[in-house]
């Protein structure tokens, strides 16, 4: 008897409980971060805390320490009747794997997206020691990541909808699931219902997919156009013709060039080290 319960398998919580756990989990944290707002603006507190009492995240902190945190269900598990579980290991969860989930569902795509515009900020800076290759690949690669990590992100929105797993990326990384362990299940139209807003999500990532591969062949073409137009004028102040080279052969009028090599000598398109005495004037440009 007690093998058969140990290999009994966890019977996993449907799409629609999930989503009902954590409607009613917001609903909660609002309503307890606007008594906290009533609190300060009582004691006139409230400015010191601006920074915070307008974000739901230090009150989504809070709640889930107290609840998943220290091993207890949340309000919407409770009324659901589902817990936090690793179907595969039929266990609960550590404590360590459900505090990691929720501190990836609130900074997750923030500290991912702040650590790419970082990274840019290093590619393209003056010591950088990439190949001018290198770094038009990486300015090229970076905008797009940034563009394409919140449409990742709702695609697997979408797939939770679909398939029922994983309700976010976090719980998806840290194996946390949902198993249904008391109540009663909903209707399977809810099911099918879920089903389809997740197809709609779906086509609704591939449309902005294809908007954004639109906008950026757009933007392409007029800068394209752009280079034509200037090609034969001076890449600094595209106004004046360019009389002047550097070693590296990039043109450029004369009082632009020497302006700027006085402040930073590198050529301003490759980088390239250049003095301000290596640089020569074209008398029948």
């Amino acid at each position: 008897m007690e093998i058969t319960k140990k290999h009994r398998k966890l019977k996993s919580a449907s799409p629609a409980e999930i989503l009902r756990s954590h409607q009613r989990d917001d609903d909660f944290i609002t309503q307890l971060r606007d008594k906290i707002i009533d609190l300060l603006q009582i004691v006139g507190r409230q400015r010191g805390f601006l920074p915070f009492v307008y974000s739901d995240i230090p009150f989504k902190l809070i709640y889930f320490f107290v609840t998943s945190g220290m091993g207890n269900q949340t309000l919407g598990e409770e009324y659901t009747g589902i817990v936090q579980a690793n179907l595969e290991a039929r266990k609960v969860p550590s404590v360590f794997a459900r505090i990691m989930s929720v501190i990836l569902e609130c900074f997750g795509e923030a500290a991912l997206l702040k650590m790419l515009k970082r990274l840019q900020l290093l590619v393209n800076h003056p010591q950088s020691k990439l190949t001018p290759e290198a770094v038009r690949f990486f300015n090229v690669f970076i905008p797009n990541m940034c563009s394409m990590i919140p449409i990742l992100i709702l695609v697997h929105k979408g797939l939770f909808y679909i398939f029922g797993r994983y309700y976010s990326l976090g719980k998806r990384l840290t194996g946390i699931d949902y198993a249904k362990v008391y109540g009663h299940r909903p209707t399977d139209s809810i099911s099918w219902g879920l089903r389809l807003l997740g197809i709609a999500t779906l086509v609704q990532c591939a449309l902005k997919i294809w908007q954004n591969s639109n906008s950026k062949d757009q933007n392409n073409k007029y800068t394209a156009l752009d280079e034509k137009h200037t090609k034969n004028t001076c890449q600094l102040c595209l106004e004046n013709v360019p009389n002047t080279t550097t070693p590296c052969g990039h043109l450029f009028c004369w009082f632009c060039l020497t302006d700027w090599l006085n402040s930073k000598p590198q050529c301003p398109v490759c980088r390239t080290h250049v003095a301000p005495s290596r640089i020569v004037y074209i008398m029948n440009l």
